[in-house]
């Protein structure tokens, strides 16, 4: 099986994405020069962030700025933080910002957020997402929710309404079952799918903090998680009624396929998917997203799971704080993030979205619901725990672990020297 992966990567992997690795070119003599990294590839979004350098260079003449594309090596990215040289602003992940803000190599950013009313204008999971012990060290550039797609065609036919909760899903799936359909495609084989999944349970079980908290400690630390017995309980649910044992055998592309032929009632997935469910549907498909968040427990800590994407951050040891600051507010007004909603991304910042489909008012209205429990459970852990879980849960789907045993057992293969 694959190992799994950080959000990042497979939001540029359901793009499509290659990666090339080019740095923009050096600045002119007497212009002052920004440097910039970002983790997406120059395609793409990275596409978008030239046009922004572009059009920010152009209002202001006397800078230039150095934009360097997919840099997700963590070793560059913490050496290049360890030098006055290095770069100025640096996309990173969510585990990353923990650390580095930890270490005190990135700036906090508070007060920039504060003083340009940021806290209003962008969703909450862009911000939390820069989060760390009450201050903000980065902003999230791209907000993307665990979404629940479904068939709309076989819901008619059988009369399914959405589910409001587990004990309505598993009911739908009992139903589906009986009917020959598989009722949840997932593609087990690739490991990140099930994370995403369980993550979509344990931001209402358990929040993120405890994981955030202990992000670095030892084992002991996180024996008693409180909410992730519940979380497994949950998951072994859906892995009884709803989840089919051969999903260990397919990957992320062929359950969006499976969904797609009408094999499966149900695709979660994170919403991006959305773009590649557009591209392949077949003529006549029609789908639909739960528009209310499927609720697992009676008292959720966050009701969404959801990402904040690349997390943009300020060097500690930049020499070009002020500058830094000027252009990430430039990064999210309207002018610049109009750019991302042109290439049918959802933008950060508020206003600049459009309402202009059903799905996306779903989407965007479960972004509004999300809050700083709604963090991505992989991006809130270290690699090495993040695919243990992913291991746990695939041999749930087997048979090869009890329910009790779960969360042992991602323990004893994180902590495994």
């Amino acid at each position: 099986m694959k190992r799994l992966i950080s959000i990042f990567l497979i939001f540029t992997l359901i793009l499509g994405v290659t990666s090339c690795n080019k740095k923009g070119k050096e600045g002119e003599e007497n212009k002052k020069t920004l440097k910039v990294a970002i983790m997406y590839p120059e395609e793409n979004i990275g596409g978008i962030y030239k046009e922004i350098v572009k059009e920010y260079e152009k209002q202001n003449p006397d800078l230039k700025i150095e934009l360097t594309f997919d840099l997700s090596d963590e070793s560059k990215i913490k050496e290049s933080l360890t030098k006055e040289e290095g770069y100025d602003i640096v996309g990173i992940k969510r585990n990353q910002l923990i650390e580095y803000a930890k270490t005190g190599l990135i700036t906090d950013l508070t007060d920039f957020i504060d003083k340009n009313d940021l806290r209003n204008k962008l969703y909450p999971i862009n911000l939390s997402y820069g989060t760390f012990n009450g201050k903000n060290y980065g902003i999230g550039d791209l907000p993307i929710t665990y979404e629940w797609f479904y068939n709309k065609s076989i819901f008619n036919k059988y009369g399914i309404k959405e589910p409001a909760n587990l004990k309505e899903l598993i009911d739908i799936s009992k139903k589906l079952n009986s009917k020959g359909i598989i009722p949840i495609s997932i593609g087990a084989m690739d490991r990140w799918t099930l994370a995403l999944l369980f993550g979509n349970i344990t931001c209402q079980t358990t929040g993120i903090q405890s994981f955030t908290d202990n992000l670095g400690s030892d084992k002991k630390a996180f024996e008693n998680i409180q909410g992730i017995n519940i979380a497994f309980n949950t998951f072994d649910k859906l892995v009884k009624n709803s989840i089919k044992k051969n999903s260990v055998d397919i990957n992320y592309m062929q359950s969006v396929d499976d969904f797609l032929k009408g094999k499966a009632a149900i695709l979660p997935t994170i919403s991006i998917t959305k773009e590649l469910i557009e591209t392949k549907k077949p003529s006549g498909f029609e789908y639909g997203i739960f528009e209310t968040p499927i609720q697992f427990v009676d008292n959720p800590m966050a009701k969404v799971s959801a990402s904040g994407g690349q997390i943009l951050t300020v060097s500690s040891k930049s020499s070009n704080k002020d500058e830094a600051e000027k252009f990430l507010k430039f990064l999210f007004e309207q002018e610049a993030q109009k750019l991302f909603v042109e290439k049918g991304f959802i933008s950060a910042l508020k206003t600049a979205n459009q309402l202009d489909t059903v799905n996306k008012r779903i989407i965007i209205s479960h972004i509004e619901m999300t809050n700083d429990n709604s963090g991505f459970l992989i991006d809130n852990l270290d690699l090495k725990m993040a695919d243990a879980i992913g291991i746990v849960l695939s041999d749930m789907i087997e048979g090869r672990v009890k329910l009790s045993e779960a969360w042992d057992r991602v323990l004893k293969i994180s902590f495994q020297q």
